[in-house]
């Protein structure tokens, strides 16, 4: 089944949702995919990194992030275990807790395809703007350790499809994930449509 998070906006004179209303509309129940383009800067790279594959969302703590470009690797989180596997390589496993990034897009993929904001703001301080370009959630972690490692997720959803998750991380770090799109000549452009604040 594809992950396809419809928000019930009408694109004329629908009321601006709530952080519940809008919450419940983007529960799903699991296994859901969808395919993504991944755009990653860090002070350790040379020049900015961008992937594609597909999420998979197996059950409540559980996601594979799996890439097939510009080569093949599966991360798959199972509760607190994380194991990665690459042809070229041994596989790896840790625990999530070393993986603040990773834990932080578990934590807030599984909660709002539940609908839970309950187990949201355990986790995070939550925030709901809304304009007319569409809608943007931001989840601010409540732990000191993990403010420090992510700093926050933008979750931003244009019309009636999510279409981005912007994680900012500590030194320059960000990931920006375009949900939906595979990566293309016009990735950039396309990133910047999905992914720009709002105001």
């Amino acid at each position: 089944m594809v992950l396809w998070l419809v928000v019930s906006l009408s694109a004329t004179a629908a009321p601006a949702p709530s952080i519940d209303s809008l919450l419940t509309a983007l529960a799903r129940e699991p296994p859901q995919s969808i395919v993504f383009t991944e755009f990653r800067s860090s002070a350790l790279l040379e020049g900015e990194l961008i992937v594609s594959g597909t999420l998979e969302y197996a059950a409540p703590g559980k996601l594979s992030r799996i890439v097939t470009q510009p080569y093949e690797e599966r991360t798959d989180i199972d509760g607190d275990e994380v194991r990665i596997t690459r042809a070229d390589r041994p596989d790896r496993r840790f625990s999530l807790r070393r993986a603040p990034e990773l834990r932080g897009l578990l934590t807030s993929f599984s909660a709002i395809l539940g609908g839970g904001r309950a187990a949201l703001e355990r986790e995070f301080e939550l925030s709901l703007a809304t304009a007319e370009a569409g809608w943007q959630l931001t989840l601010i972690p409540r732990s000191k350790r993990a403010r420090t490692s992510i700093g926050s997720i933008r979750v931003r959803g244009a019309d009636d499809t999510p279409a981005c998750i912007a994680i900012g991380g500590k030194g320059g770090e960000s990931t920006a994930l375009l949900l939906g799109a595979t990566a293309g000549p016009d990735a950039a452009a396309q990133r910047t449509k999905q992914c720009g604040v709002l105001p």
